[in-house]
């Protein structure tokens, strides 16, 4: 991983960043810049970042979702105008880059633990929901008791 273009060996520039596109659009990809062609870039592997914000949405996101930039096609890199991009910022927190490439190296499947009795409860819908219903048919635990001294 080169972050020099003054290298004449190496005749593009390769590194990991977060890019804003004209669009709105936000990408986290391997971004690679022709050192000949400064109009356009290369995205190998972009992913488009959303932020999860709670349901009120005011104060810091809960999380982030990692989607495909493009859904439709198999290709992995893609080139761009420089002209629908507004910024490019290198990335280097290495918690962002290791979340980068195991989602790339994935496929953005997700991973579920196996399920265990240790985790909670498993039950089927139908005893869930004559759970529920008993629950709520049940007399109200907040009332004061019958017998009451």
């Amino acid at each position: 991983m080169t972050s020099s273009k003054s290298s004449s060996d190496n005749p593009y520039d390769e590194f990991i960043a977060a890019v804003k596109l004209v669009s709105g659009e936000e990408i986290l990809s391997m971004v690679m810049v022709i050192a000949d062609d400064d109009d356009k870039i290369i995205f190998d592997n972009p992913i488009i970042c959303e932020e999860i914000r709670s349901r009120g949405g005011k104060g810091t996101p809960v999380g982030y979702k990692f989607e495909p930039w493009m859904r439709l096609t198999d290709e992995e890199v893609f080139i761009v105008d420089m002209d629908r991009i507004i910024t490019i910022s290198e990335i280097k927190d290495e918690d962002v880059i290791n979340t980068y490439k195991n989602i790339i190296a994935s496929g953005f499947t997700r991973e579920h633990p196996e399920l265990s009795k240790e985790m909670g409860f498993i039950n089927t819908v139908e005893k869930a929901r004559d759970i529920l219903e008993e629950l709520y048919k049940a007399e109200d635990a907040s009332k004061d008791p019958k017998d009451a001294l």
